[in-house]
């Protein structure tokens, strides 16, 4: 399955949308699990979106995780790598 069209245009963009639909609190409370879950991956950790993701959630958490990354590229950490098919996040 490919869920590429889950990840947004931009880190940004998509977020006034999806705090309009569920909440503020809602959507930062999901956005906050998602990032201290990259963040502590380690060198050679793998996310599987299939494991850890409700096929329900795929949409919100491949924004949040793409959001995610980039906020971490800006904190010095990018080694953050989606597969071809975004179904994977690595970090490297």
């Amino acid at each position: 399955m490919d869920l590429t069209p889950y990840l947004p245009d931009d880190a940004r963009s998509w977020i006034p949308a999806y705090a309009e639909r569920m909440g503020w609190d809602k959507l930062t409370k999901y956005y906050d699990r998602v990032f201290l879950r990259l963040e502590r991956m380690r060198p050679g950790d793998r996310l599987v979106v299939f494991q850890e993701v409700l096929p329900a959630n795929y949409d919100l958490f491949l924004h949040c995780a793409y959001t995610a990354v980039c906020e971490l590229e800006h904190m010095g950490i990018s080694a953050y790598y989606f597969d071809e098919q975004a179904t994977v996040i690595t970090r490297q």
